[in-house]
C-alpha cells in the first residue's frame, strides 16, 4: 500500500509539472506570435485601437530593461536572463515545489523570462505593443504580463503562507 501511495504522489507531482510545462510553452508561443504580428502589422504605423480608452496597440523596441532603463546592454540582459531561467528551473526541479500556487508563479516568471530572452538574444531588443490609454505607463508585451503576474503571485504566496 505504501508503494502505491508513493507512486500516486509521484504521478501527481509529474502531472503538475507537465501542466506547468505546457502552460510555459503556450505562453512563450503566444508571446512570440504577438510580437511577430506586431512587427508585421504595427511597425511604422501610429498604432491601432484595441480596447477603447483602456489599451491600444503600438510598436516599440525596448533595448533596455523595465521602463527603458539601462539602454543598449544587450549581452548583460542575455546573461542575466540565462542565469534567471537556470535558477528558476533548478528551484522547480531541486526544491520539488509542493504548492501549486508557488509553482504557477514560478512558471509564469519562467515563461516571461524566456520570451524576452529570445528577443534579446536574436534581435538585441524586446518588442513591446500594449499601451495603457488611461495612464502614462511603459508599453509592454505578453512576457512582461507573465513576469508581473508571476511576481505578484509569489509575493502574495509569501505574505499569506503559513509558517513552516
Amino acid at each position: 500500500m505504501s508503494a502505491l501511495c508513493e507512486d500516486s504522489k509521484l504521478m501527481k507531482r509529474y502531472s503538475r509539472y507537465l501542466i506547468c510545462l505546457l502552460g510555459i510553452a503556450a505562453l512563450i508561443v503566444l508571446d512570440q506570435w504577438i510580437k511577430l504580428w506586431s512587427v508585421e502589422n504595427l511597425k511604422g504605423t501610429s498604432g491601432r485601437g484595441f480596447i477603447p480608452g483602456i489599451v491600444s496597440l503600438s510598436y516599440a523596441e525596448n533595448r533596455g530593461a523595465a521602463f527603458g532603463i539601462l539602454q543598449n546592454m544587450r549581452w548583460m540582459f542575455v546573461a542575466l536572463g540565462i542565469v534567471a531561467v537556470t535558477v528558476i528551473i533548478w528551484i522547480i526541479l531541486k526544491e520539488r515545489i509542493k504548492s501549486p500556487v508557488l509553482l504557477a508563479g514560478l512558471s509564469l516568471i519562467l515563461a516571461g523570462a524566456i520570451g524576452n530572452l529570445i528577443d534579446r538574444a536574436l534581435d538585441g531588443f524586446v518588442v513591446d505593443m500594449f499601451k495603457l490609454e488611461f495612464i502614462n505607463f511603459a508599453i509592454f508585451n505578453v512576457a512582461d504580463i507573465a513576469l508581473t503576474c508571476g511576481g505578484i503571485i509569489i509575493c502574495l504566496y509569501l505574505l499569506i503562507k503559513k509558517p513552516i
